[in-house]
């Protein structure tokens, strides 16, 4: 049994400590909200006031948080009492601030390795978590991880290559669901209905048909923008993606128009919305609208 340590307690945070802990791990927790704190307690998660409480004696440290700035904030600070420890950090960032996290905790004698998640929330169990790290830090997080969040915890080299891995899958996420949605609006304008459309392509052995088009495409044509996944985020990794791409080098032709379909739908109030909303933007500026 790995001692582990949970600091972030939101959408994901949440699901990985009851799965861990659902797999015979004793898991501790933290995170900054209390009203998440309360909630991670009352379904059974052992619950810390502070994030150095949560870590002490933690042989694996699980970091799940919004933004780069807030995984350098906790290298700096409560995860660097975590000597021994190995740290793997499950959000999704740039792979400089990964390598960035790296160094600070190393001297600290803590081990860090990025392994961001491929796959929905409610897909927890089947996921896979490309791994930058080396690879006894990797078999840590792999005999913890796999078979209760993950299916596969691969190791896709150094530090900061599983997050090269998740930028750039989340790239191709915005490529599909910006052009799911231009698709469907000019099915629209053009007197097809898009529910035929969809019904027609989503099971012809088309090569155009992906897993992700048959989950969006429905939910663009019901207007359903219940959140699986918020585009405000979406839009975030997209960006990294984008920032990785010029760092070494790399054109951003489409790259930068995925972004500007996701700030223009951020612009008219739908950053909380599911990635579907972008549909939104495109019917504001068709004839569809009218």
């Amino acid at each position: 049994m790995t001692l582990t340590a949970v600091i972030g307690l939101g959408t994901m945070g949440s699901r990985i400590a009851h799965s861990i802990s659902a797999g015979g791990h004793e898991v501790r927790g933290f995170d900054p909200s209390e009203g998440a704190r309360e909630k991670a307690s009352d379904s059974g998660i052992t619950v810390f006031d502070t994030a150095e409480e949560a870590l002490q004696g933690a042989d694996l440290a699980i970091i799940s948080v919004p933004r780069p700035e807030h995984v350098l904030a906790s290298a700096r600070g409560p995860l660097s009492t975590a000597r021994g420890a190995v740290v793997a950090d499950m959000s999704t960032i740039d792979p400089g601030s990964a390598q960035e996290a790296a160094g600070i905790l190393a001297k600290h004698d803590v081990t860090y390795v990025d392994a961001p998640v491929l796959g929905r929330p409610d897909k927890i169990g089947s996921w896979t978590l490309p791994t930058g790290g080396h690879e006894p830090a990797a078999a840590l997080v792999r005999s913890v991880l796999e078979g209760t969040v993950a299916k596969r915890v691969v190791r896709v080299g150094d530090v900061g290559a599983g997050q090269a891995v998740k930028v750039l899958n989340n790239l191709m996420f915005g490529a599909i669901n910006a052009i799911t949605a231009e698709v469907l609006t000019t099915c629209e304008a053009a007197g097809v209905d898009p529910e035929v459309f969809v019904d027609t392509i989503a099971d012809s052995g088309a090569a155009t048909v992906s897993n992700l088009f048959r989950e969006i495409a429905p939910k663009m044509i019901a207007q359903d923008f219940e959140p699986a996944f918020a585009l405000e985020l979406l839009a975030k990794d997209n960006k990294l993606a984008i920032d990785l791409a010029r760092s070494v080098g790399t054109p951003t032709h489409l790259a930068e128009i995925i972004d500007r379909v996701n700030t223009g739908a951020m612009d008219q109030g739908l950053a909380d919305r599911d990635t579907g909303a972008v549909q939104e933007l495109y019917r504001s500026q068709s004839g569809a609208s009218q």
